[in-house]
């Protein structure tokens, strides 16, 4: 969370985008409530642009049932880079952006996480994207089809992800994004896997982008703050996705067991 929100102003020009309220709470609690629904217990807070109002909104965390600690970047350090400054970190962990409005279920994607064995799992969404124009496809400069207007399936990156402590191992030094550290991983031949979701999901990255996301949780706000009916999950194999062209892309637009989270 420590982007600056320039995308986001004016709305962030004196308050950190994490903050902004959809409807008597803010993004950030949003998302902490729904953790603590999902049996999740610890949380990190990594700050910087702002972060002493996340301090004083959140505090240790106890209000909402959560031990909450911070780590601060002083410099920006990207998506990645803040993890090496986690304290206490054993387990996998649920990483995120701290600027999502989402139903995900959290608990799935953890045991998905840990099913698989991965040291990295990155969920996504499925969207359909149709191009405004028509395409051409070409081998050594023949053409070998034309598509009017065709549709694509693309996986779309939530900004959500579960990771494992050996990932630090694989994170550069100085500032790196979460896409530097999956491409480490993955050249490096470390599991990596996807976990398919559907279901609501805002980036808040813009204030139209803000406005749709305070639209959809005023409308229904139990949706985000609590789970689902029990047995209930949004998990979608890529496979039931996969009704149109898909073009093989990832687009990056982040006993008692305890859960931890990290944003």
């Amino acid at each position: 969370m420590g982007g600056k929100g320039s995308r986001l102003l004016p709305y962030t020009r004196t308050r950190p985008k994490a903050l902004l309220e959809l409807g008597g709470h803010s993004v950030l609690e949003i998302i902490l409530r729904r953790l603590r629904a999902f049996g999740f217990d610890r949380v990190t807070l990594c700050v910087s642009h702002l972060g002493e109002q996340i301090r004083a909104e959140i505090g240790d965390g106890a209000r909402l049932g959560l031990s909450v600690d911070y780590s601060l970047d002083e410099r920006p350090l990207g998506t990645a880079a803040p993890l090496r400054l986690a304290p206490g970190w054993t387990d996998p962990a649920v990483v995120m952006n701290g600027d999502i409005l989402t139903t995900l279920d959290f608990a799935d994607l953890h045991r998905a996480h840990e099913r698989t064995g991965s040291v990295l799992t990155v969920a996504f969404l499925r969207r359909r994207f149709t191009a405004g124009v028509g395409l051409v496809r070409l081998e050594e400069g023949r053409v070998i089809e034309v598509m009017e207007k065709p549709t694509f399936g693309l996986n779309v990156s939530s900004g959500i992800y579960v990771v494992s402590p050996s990932a630090l191992d694989h994170i550069p030094e100085g500032p790196a994004d979460m896409p530097t550290l999956i491409n480490n991983l993955i050249g490096h031949g470390e599991p990596v896997h996807g976990y398919g979701f559907s279901g609501s999901w805002h980036d808040i990255g813009t204030p139209a982008r803000y406005e749709e996301a305070k639209k959809a949780f005023q409308a229904e706000p139990r949706r985000y703050l609590e789970p689902g009916p029990p047995g209930a999950t949004e998990h979608v194999a890529v496979d039931e996705l996969a009704a149109v062209r898909d073009i093989g892309l990832l687009v990056d637009s982040g006993g008692h067991q305890r859960k931890e989270a990290r944003a």
